[in-house]
């Protein structure tokens, strides 16, 4: 119901090695496109460069046969504002007709949690410039640009660790019972993800209203749109 034969399905994962996407996941979410229909060469995994891939165990597979695996590695494409900064789009992105987004569940710092919608700051050239004040129409206005908000298909949420180990950009590893959730609605997707991060923080005494009021502004302004 949700993809045809002949269509070119990227998957878009956080490959940082600590953090990232189980390729497990990832790899059984392609097997079932092809069980779908899509051709092997059809399905592209991909992440802002290959070498995160290639360190997070991801199968690095640039223009063999197969189903294909790689990063951006600078081939951006131009045409698109977000809070009236230009940006360009990963040309695998762009490129594509349907879009599977596998982010992982991250807690603390820059805007809360790290799942669906923060999962596409490593779908275009500029992230650095979405921190911060700019952070809440960074994630919003990304997610709203076309080729995103029209061609992501479904939202597989990688749940499948508990961990509460920092990565180097100082977000918690967060997940309870091992689970994947599965949307078509990235905000709803997002409110379940800061549910979920609440509920696992809270019994070590952590301040979970700290990342939870971060949270709050960009999914009520992600709502609006």
């Amino acid at each position: 119901t949700l993809f045809k034969p002949g269509e070119r399905v990227v998957i878009k994962v956080n490959g940082i090695v600590r953090g990232r996407s189980h390729p497990g996941l990832v790899m059984a979410v392609a097997e079932r496109l092809q069980e779908a229909g899509v051709k092997p060469d059809h399905i592209t995994i991909f992440e802002r460069v290959t070498d995160d891939l290639a360190r997070g165990g991801f199968p690095v597979n640039l223009n063999g046969p197969g189903i294909r695996c790689r990063g951006t590695d600078g081939m951006f494409v131009d045409g698109w504002t977000v809070d009236g900064s230009a940006v360009r789009l990963s040309r695998i992105l762009a490129e594509c007709d349907a879009l599977v987004n596998i982010p992982i569940l991250k807690a603390f710092t820059i805007g809360g949690v790290s799942f669906c919608m923060k999962n596409h700051y490593g779908s275009f050239d500029i992230p650095w410039e979405f921190h911060g004040r700019r952070y809440a129409p960074g994630v919003t206005g990304i997610n709203d640009l076309g080729p995103i908000r029209a061609r992501t298909r479904l939202v597989v949420g990688d749940v499948l660790s508990r961990e509460f180990q920092e990565d180097i950009t100082n977000y918690a590893i967060v997940g309870g019972s091992p689970s994947v959730l599965l949307s078509t609605d990235p905000i709803a997707h997002d409110r379940v993800g800061l549910q979920m991060a609440s509920a696992a923080f809270e019994p070590t005494g952590a301040n979970v209203r700290s990342f939870q009021a971060e949270a709050e502004g960009w999914l009520r302004a992600g709502a609006a749109l």
